[in-house]
């Protein structure tokens, strides 16, 4: 049975309403780590991991507070795409004789 998924849905109508315009600044432009984790399908933790490590989006320091900038996110989620190799043809497979002095 498949279970419900709780946790809220990320942004919410509250954060919808807020982020149109705040005063003159227009539109909100930078999210908490946790906001940012959700964004990108990941978990807070892993964020905190790749920015100690140099390896994750680019990030702001406002004093003590992390925000990320959801163009930040974005750019760095692109750079994350990975697309196979095209090969013209599929690899041909070898048939195995368990009989054969070669079968181990």
């Amino acid at each position: 049975m498949a279970h419900p998924d709780n946790r809220a849905k990320w942004p919410s109508a509250q954060l919808l309403a807020r982020a149109t315009f705040v005063e003159d600044a227009g539109p909100v432009r930078f999210v908490n780590t946790e906001a940012a984790a959700r964004y990108l399908a990941l978990d807070p933790h892993s964020l905190e991991c790749y920015r100690s490590l140099d390896t994750g989006p680019a990030f702001y320091k406002f004093g003590r507070y992390v925000r990320y900038a959801v163009a930040d996110l974005d750019a760095w989620a692109e750079s994350c795409r990975r697309t196979p190799a095209a090969s013209q043809e599929a690899p041909r497979l070898r048939s195995i004789d368990l009989h054969s002095s070669e079968a181990i």
